[in-house]
């Protein structure tokens, strides 16, 4: 079984982060290691999607700045599966005491993960500046990049298109569409883009609300989270038998 890097990409509210997060929790349910990066740099965002703390002594910045080989022990386990650490900034973290991140210092953080991990799957900032981010997606076998209609949207994609172009990410994209809740036509939006959308992700109404309380909409089970789960699995199912062949 050969290692493999996902990114997870798009503009602000795409739904990147609850992508990423259900993503990671769907690939864990078939015996492989799976471990999540969170590239915000400001604030622990990953332990309240999952409903725990990061503690001081693991997290993102030691995995960045430790030289010991056994970076594992640096993301959390999730408590639901023993197949799914997370990595991001400590709980009691202050975006004050951000520190200078190297681009060298992340390449060789993800490097090592990537050995500890069977699938890695690195959550992308919004901001081209973020340094995770950016090596993230040039690392990565494959970006999904999440698109939510609107003309943000539209000019955060047009924005990012040098970015595209400087780090050849066009030719490994997967293109996913947030279904809208009825804010901005998704055809409108499509003809605009002049993109293939390969999959299409419904609209959950509590998201945010399951998500504050620390549930994956993959552990819900209504009808709205059941067919967002169901896109999920059939996401999750080819990136296993890629990893198997």
């Amino acid at each position: 079984m050969s290692n493999k890097i996902y990114a997870v990409w798009g503009g602000n509210n795409s739904g990147k982060t609850t992508f990423a997060v259900n993503l990671a929790c769907a690939l864990s349910k078939r015996d492989v290691l799976v471990g999540l990066i969170s590239t915000n740099l400001i604030y622990g965002d990953l332990q309240v999607f999952f409903g725990q703390s990061v503690l001081e002594e693991k997290g993102l910045f030691q995995a960045l700045n430790d030289d010991n080989p056994n970076i594992g022990e640096k993301f959390m386990e999730y408590e639901q599966s023993k197949n799914l650490f997370f990595l991001s900034l400590p709980t009691h973290y202050t975006g004050l005491l951000c520190d200078t991140v190297a681009i060298q210092e992340v390449e060789r953080m993800i490097n090592a993960a990537s050995l500890v991990f069977d699938i890695l799957i690195v959550d992308g900032a919004a901001d081209m500046t973020n340094p995770i981010s950016g090596v993230g997606l040039w690392m990565a076998d494959k970006v999904f990049t999440l698109h939510k209609p609107s003309i943000a949207a539209q000019m955060w994609q047009k924005g990012v298109s040098d970015f595209v172009k400087g780090l050849h990410i066009a030719e490994k994209q997967t293109h996913i569409l947030q279904t809208p809740n009825g804010e901005f036509d998704d055809k409108t939006y499509k003809s605009m883009m002049e993109l293939s959308f390969d999959y299409e992700l419904p609209y959950v109404k509590q998201a945010s609300e399951l998500e504050n309380a620390g549930t994956p909409l993959c552990l819900f089970h209504d009808r709205h989270c059941r067919r967002y789960s169901k896109v999920l699995e059939k996401i999750a199912d080819e990136i296993y038998r890629g990893i198997e062949s």
